[in-house]
């Protein structure tokens, strides 16, 4: 006889694998990429502002203006990236999306929390329902993040996406 925590565990990695294109692993990858270009552009925006005012010390120098006006463009570059691509909210939002389907992915296989004395279908509709949650949770902080789409208000991308849930 098949362990039921081996047939749930199972049957949640075929859910993540084949459903959902390894959706959790994409949110992943993705907050952990967002989160690397998010550093690196405020070290660039750090290195080069404190660059600025170092070489303010050789003011004589022809150089100088030229080069501080560059590492001004600079900051004023990465800096403007950053609050366009938004990569620290978005890296946030990815990987709390990631963190809290592998949460119930674990509650799920161990009959835990909302999963508690459910039978394997009912607890794997719970599963389902419970992730598609989340997913359409994240679409509505992105979409809420950037306004709008195509002229379509954030409201109406929210109210589709919890129609999808339901």
């Amino acid at each position: 006889m098949m362990d039921p925590l081996s047939g749930r565990a199972t049957r949640a990695s075929r859910y993540f694998t084949q459903d959902l294109k390894d959706q959790r692993e994409w949110y992943g990858k993705r907050a952990s990429a967002h989160k690397n270009w998010g550093q690196l552009l405020a070290f660039v925006v750090i290195a080069a502002g404190t660059a600025t005012s170092f070489f303010q010390v050789f003011t004589p120098a022809p150089w100088v203006p030229a080069l501080t006006a560059g590492l001004g463009a600079l900051v004023a570059l990465s800096e403007g990236w950053q609050r366009i691509a938004r990569y620290g909210e978005t890296w946030a939002a990815y990987r709390t999306a990631s963190e809290r389907m592998k949460r119930e992915q674990r509650l799920y296989v161990n009959g835990a929390g909302a999963y508690r004395g459910l039978d394997d279908e009912a607890g794997f509709l719970q599963l389902v329902e419970n992730v598609e949650a989340i997913l359409a949770e994240e679409q509505q902080v992105y979409w809420r993040n950037r306004g709008s789409r195509g002229g379509e208000t954030v409201t109406t991308i929210v109210k589709e996406n919890s129609e999808h849930v339901r």
